[in-house]
C-alpha cells in the first residue's frame, strides 16, 4: 500500500510528467515501462491544460519515436500502452497544433520498415479509430464529435485502404519470408483494423448493437467506389475461407457490414444489384463447402450475415440475382441440420429463423418482380424448427425436471413472434402437422 501510494504521485502530480519519459526511456523492465505509460496517459488526461503546447508535442514525438526504436523488441502488452498513450495524446490535441492530427501520416512509416514495424503501425491506427470514435477523456460531446468527424474525413477511408492492402498482400504472398506468427498478428490487426473502420459511427447514432442487430452502415458517399470495387468482398470472402478462428469470425463481421452498407451509396439500383449478386455468390459459396462452419464463432457470425442479407436488401432485389435459386436451396439445406442438430447456442439458430421470417413476410411485395421459391423449402423448414423445440424442451426436462423450458418469457415471445409468421404462410398444412402433434397427447389426458 505504501508503495502504491509513492508510485500515484507519478499519475496525479502534473510536475512528474517529465520524470516519467525519463524513466521510460531509462528501463528496460517491462512492467515499469507500462507503469510510466499508463502513470503519462492518466497525467495527460487528468492536466491537459496544465501543460504547454511544448510538453505535449515533446510527449508525443517522444513516444512515437519510442515505438519506432524499441517497439519491436518490448513486451506486446508495454506496447499497448504506448500506443494507448500516443492515441490519447493525438486525440486530446487533434485541433491544437497540425503535428498531432498528422499522426496518421507518419504512422504509415511503420508499414514499409519491418514486419513489426508493420503490425505496430496496424495497431496504432486500431487505437487511434478505438480513440476517435468513443469518448474516453470526458470531454463534451460536441468536442468528441468535432475531432470524431474530423477523422472521419481526413484519415479513415485512407486507414480502410491500407487494411485491405495489407489483407492483399498476405492473401498473394508479396510481403515476403514472414513467420506462420507473423501471419497471424498481421491478419487479426487488419481484420480488426478494417472492422473498425466499418463499425465506425460515421453520424453521432453511437447505435448500440447488443440491443439491436438490424442496422444500416452509414458510409460516408466518397466510399462508393471501394465499396462498388469487387476485390474488396473478394478480399474479405478469401480472408475468411484462408483464416482460423478469430479472425475467420473477424472476416464475416466485416461481410456483414459490407452487407448493411446504405442503399443510397449506390449511384443506380444496377450497381447495388451487382454488389448483391456478388455478396450471395460468395455467401454460397461458404455454404456448398461448409469452410469454418464447424466453428462455434464462425457459425454464429454467417447466421447474423444471412439475417443482415435480409435485412438490407428486399426479397425482390434477391430473386433478380442468377444465384438466388440455388442459394436459397442451399440455405434452407443448412437451416434444417442446423435445426435438427446444432450443438451451438440457440442465439445463432434465431438469425436463421429470423431470416425465414422476414423472407416470408416480403413475398406479399414481390409483385410479380420474380419467383420466390418459399413454397419449396418453408415448410420443411418450419416443420423441423417445431419438431427441434419440442426435442429440446424433452430432453431439458430429462436432464433437469425441476427446470421448466419455458420460463425464459421474452426468448420465447421472440421465437414465437418469428415462428408465427412461417406457420401463417402455408397455414392449412400447418395446421394439420401441429394438430397432428397436438392430438396423440390429447388422447392421454
Amino acid at each position: 500500500a505504501e508503495a502504491e501510494r509513492q508510485l500515484s504521485v507519478l499519475s496525479t502530480n502534473p510536475e512528474m510528467l517529465d520524470q516519467v519519459r525519463q524513466i521510460l526511456e531509462a528501463t528496460s523492465q517491462p512492467f515499469t515501462q507500462h507503469l510510466a505509460c499508463t502513470s503519462a496517459a492518466k497525467q495527460l488526461t487528468t492536466n491537459w491544460g496544465r501543460f504547454s503546447a511544448q510538453q505535449r508535442l515533446d510527449m508525443r514525438n517522444f513516444t512515437l519515436t519510442f515505438l519506432a526504436n524499441k517497439g519491436p523488441t518490448c513486451e506486446s502488452f508495454v506496447v499497448v500502452a504506448l500506443v494507448s498513450l500516443l492515441a490519447r495524446i493525438t486525440k486530446l490535441g487533434w485541433f491544437e497544433n497540425s503535428e498531432h492530427s498528422d499522426v496518421p501520416k507518419e504512422v504509415t512509416q511503420f508499414l514499409s520498415a519491418s514486419v513489426d514495424h508493420c503490425v505496430i503501425g496496424l495497431q496504432i491506427f486500431n487505437e487511434l479509430i478505438n480513440e476517435m470514435n468513443i469518448n474516453k477523456t470526458g470531454q463534451p460531446l460536441s468536442t468528441h464529435r468535432k475531432k470524431s468527424v474530423s477523422f472521419r474525413d481526413r484519415n479513415l477511408l485512407q486507414i480502410f485502404q491500407i487494411s485491405l492492402q495489407t489483407l492483399q498482400q498476405l492473401l498473394s504472398g508479396t510481403l515476403g519470408q514472414i513467420t506462420p506468427s507473423q501471419d497471424v498478428r498481421l491478419r487479426e490487426q487488419s481484420l480488426r483494423l478494417a472492422l473498425g473502420c466499418l463499425s465506425y459511427d460515421f453520424i453521432g447514432t453511437s447505435v448500440d448493437e447488443s440491443t439491436e442487430d438490424v442496422g444500416t452502415v452509414q458510409i460516408p458517399s466518397n466510399w462508393r467506389s471501394i465499396i462498388e470495387d469487387e476485390t474488396t468482398l473478394s478480399t474479405m470472402l478469401q480472408s475468411y475461407t484462408t483464416s482460423q478462428p478469430p479472425q475467420s469470425a473477424q472476416a464475416m463481421e466485416c461481410l456483414s457490414q459490407l452487407a448493411s452498407v446504405r442503399r443510397s451509396l449506390f449511384p443506380n439500383q444496377e450497381c447495388r444489384q451487382v454488389f448483391l449478386t456478388r455478396l450471395l455468390s460468395g455467401i454460397a459459396g461458404i455454404l456448398r463447402t461448409r469452410q469454418g462452419l464447424s466453428e462455434e464463432v464462425n457459425f454464429h457470425e454467417f447466421c447474423r450475415l444471412l439475417s443482415r442479407v435480409k435485412s438490407n436488401f428486399q426479397l425482390s432485389e434477391m430473386v433478380k440475382s442468377e444465384v438466388y435459386p440455388d442459394l436459397l436451396s442451399l440455405i434452407a439445406t443448412f437451416t434444417v441440420e442446423s435445426f435438427r442438430s446444432c450443438p451451438f447456442a440457440s442465439n445463432s439458430l434465431y438469425y436463421l429463423l429470423q431470416l425465414w421470417s422476414r423472407m416470408v413476410t416480403s413475398v406479399a411485395y414481390l409483385k410479380g418482380d420474380g419467383e420466390s421459391h418459399l413454397d419449396r423449402y418453408v415448410p420443411d423448414v418450419t416443420q423441423t424448427y417445431i419438431m427441434s423445440k419440442l426435442q429440446s424442451a424433452r430432453a431439458s426436462l430429462q436432464a433437469n425436471p425441476s427446470e421448466d423450458p419455458l420460463e425464459n418469457e421474452e426468448q420465447l415471445v421472440d421465437q414465437l413472434d418469428s415462428a408465427s409468421p412461417l406457420c401463417r404462410y402455408q397455414y392449412d398444412r400447418m395446421a394439420e402437422f401441429l394438430l397432428s402433434l397436438f392430438d396423440p397427447l390429447v388422447t392421454q389426458l
